[in-house]
């Protein structure tokens, strides 16, 4: 990768309809899941979840340590994104959130279950190559060609 790091805002690297994965520990208990981000704002990213499922109700827990990672393969970007959860099951919160697309795992925005995870990203990583087969396939020959590792693609820090 690059020799010398570039920054990147979080709404750069992570969008509305993004899918990443939070981990939870416990304890010495792990799990990770997907989940489908709804909003990116001022270096929050905001979730629909369950609030009854078993990690959920563990993230209030002074003991669960919470960390996401993206691995958005359609634009060849990864990220570590370490941060903060909290859990509201503020109704306008749900309502300013709610998309068509969440109907498919909720019953309604009016779901008792339904709340807000807010994850408040504390910086981070990022791996960003060129995108498709194509792009892919010219960055690692140009790499290979300069003998410039960084020509395959960026490394660098999330700004919030």
């Amino acid at each position: 990768m690059a020799e010398h790091e570039t920054t990147k805002d979080l709404a750069e690297l992570v969008e509305p309809g993004s899918i990443v994965m939070l981990m939870t520990m416990v304890g010495e208990e792990h799990s990770s899941r997907p989940l489908t981000v709804a909003a990116v704002t001022d270096g929050t990213i905001e979730m629909l979840v369950d609030r009854t499922a078993d990690w959920a109700e563990a993230i209030d827990e002074p003991a669960t340590a919470v960390h996401l990672s993206l691995a958005d393969v359609r634009h060849n970007v990864y990220a570590s994104l370490p941060g903060t959860a909290s859990l509201t099951p503020d109704r306008s919160e749900i309502e300013r959130l709610w998309s068509p697309a969440a109907g498919a795992y909720f019953d309604g925005k009016d779901d008792p279950a339904l709340a807000v995870l807010r994850y408040e990203v504390h910086g981070g990583e990022y791996w960003d190559a060129p995108s498709g087969r194509l792009g892919a396939a010219i960055a690692l020959v140009r790499a290979a060609v300069t003998d410039d590792p960084g020509a395959a693609g960026d490394h660098g820090t999330v700004t919030t």
